[in-house]
């Protein structure tokens, strides 16, 4: 599998897994043998975070995505009743499908999926909701927009409903979006500086324990949003004859020229742009036309959000030691996938698009795989911490369940042809992050 994975209907092994047990009961993807808490009890577990914790993948939420989360797979290794607000398919907004390899092509299933269990009495015990940033944990001015209703159904806060829970172990997950939402619309200003950012968690944490004083928790470092596949995979340039021809961008003053740089990244979501020749001068076959600012991030760009993100993260562990958490690190791992790759039996998975297996179709969420990987991380980060005993998620259970629709699919490095071409996800987007 080092060249190569599998893309199988994301549906037969979660059907089998769920099979008896509505989406209110427990969930236990895998399961585990019963392990000793240490100095934490996982008897009653809530998972406050965004869309990585909800299960959200290329580019919508539903089901049998939801239940291989990593909070769901935690919550399957220490046996604690799970709940989370389950969307039927093809999600909600639909998923993105992969239609063809000559390209390859990926496009937008039809229809939309609905809630199935809006009726639960009691909060979910997954809170993470796509979309959000650290500021609405505690505030509910946007909880109107996006997908906040169909998870926090106007129970109050992502605060009072994890409280009113009572749990004894929380996981915090927050930070992502606050560096994802600029630059996925070609933006380097951060929504909190990482001044703002480390003033407003050691609030939100202040609150969190002062009404949860014996619950145990873990926090979650940001991973770097300029090494996902939803900024690396297009590169600022094609290549004719060898040679390098820069995308038309914008003239500015990193862009003298009217072409982008080396250094610049060109989003995903610039893919069906280029597929119809915006961005290519005309003596290539292109329009002539420059590819739209949104579309870009600068190196100078990148650069910023980096510097930030690098502060929330300095801010995380200082809390985290002051408190007594213990700290995944979500940064590491995916530096590491962007890097070196990730060994797992006899394949290396890394951040490629596509080829990579660790992210979905949406170059922005980890696949099934990558929430395993995620879901080991924190259990490794929790024993370590609290000297518990959980066992990891059995890999090979989730390694050939991604996000694709489609029946099984064999893609290899060498059957991928041209430029990839994602349609609708720039609408999907806009969807994750309303205008604030």
């Amino acid at each position: 599998m080092n060249r190569r994975f599998r893309i199988y209907a994301a549906v037969t092994l979660v059907a089998l897994l769920v099979a008896g047990c509505g989406p209110c009961e427990r969930l236990d993807p895998v399961t585990a043998p019963v392990a000793d808490g240490g100095d934490a009890d996982f008897s009653s577990y809530v998972a406050l975070g965004t869309s990585i914790g909800a299960g959200y993948q290329s580019g919508g939420l539903v089901w049998s995505h939801q239940v291989k989360s990593y909070p769901a797979l935690f919550a399957g290794r220490v046996g604690a009743d799970f709940t989370y607000p389950a969307v039927s398919d093809p999600g909600i907004p639909a998923l993105l499908r992969l239609v063809s390899l000559s390209g390859p092509v990926i496009e937008q299933l039809d229809g939309e999926g609905s809630p199935t269990n809006l009726g639960q009495a009691l909060p979910y015990t997954n809170l993470s909701v796509p979309g959000a940033v650290l500021y609405d944990v505690t505030n509910s001015s946007r909880y109107g927009s996006g997908l906040f209703p169909l998870i926090l159904r106007g129970m109050g806060t992502m605060l009072a409903q994890a409280v009113g829970l009572q749990p004894t172990f929380v996981s915090f997950e927050f930070g992502s979006n606050e560096v994802l939402g600029p630059a996925s619309t070609g933006s380097g200003v951060p929504v909190l500086d990482a001044a703002s950012f480390g003033f407003l968690l050691d609030a939100t944490l202040d609150a969190l324990q002062g009404q949860l004083p014996d619950a145990k928790m873990a926090i979650f470092t940001v991973p770097d949003v300029t090494t996902i596949p939803f900024v690396t995979t297009i590169k600022p340039y094609f290549t004719v004859g060898g040679n390098r021809v820069y995308y038309l961008c914008a003239t500015d003053a990193q862009h003298p020229d009217g072409t982008l740089n080396a250094d610049d990244y060109v989003l995903l979501t610039a893919s069906s742009y280029l597929a119809s020749g915006t961005g290519i001068p005309v003596v290539y076959g292109g329009t002539g036309t420059p590819l739209p600012g949104a579309l870009v991030l600068t190196a100078a760009e990148a650069a910023s959000l980096r510097e930030t993100l690098d502060g929330y993260n300095t801010r995380i562990r200082a809390e985290a030691a002051a408190r007594g958490m213990a700290v995944v690190d979500l940064h590491g791992l995916m530096a590491a996938a962007a890097t070196t790759g990730i060994q797992i039996g006899g394949a290396r998975y890394s951040s490629a698009f596509l080829t990579g297996g660790l992210f979905s179709l949406d170059g922005a969420h980890p696949s099934d795989m990558g929430h395993g990987l995620v879901a080991n991380a924190m259990i490794d980060a929790v024993n370590r911490q609290f000297g518990s005993t959980i066992a990891h998620v059995n890999l090979p259970d989730v390694q050939t369940y991604t996000s694709s629709a489609e029946e099984e699919v064999e893609l290899t490095a060498q059957g991928l042809r041209g430029l990839p071409r994602v349609d609708g996800l720039e609408e999907a987007m806009r969807r994750l992050f309303p205008a604030r």
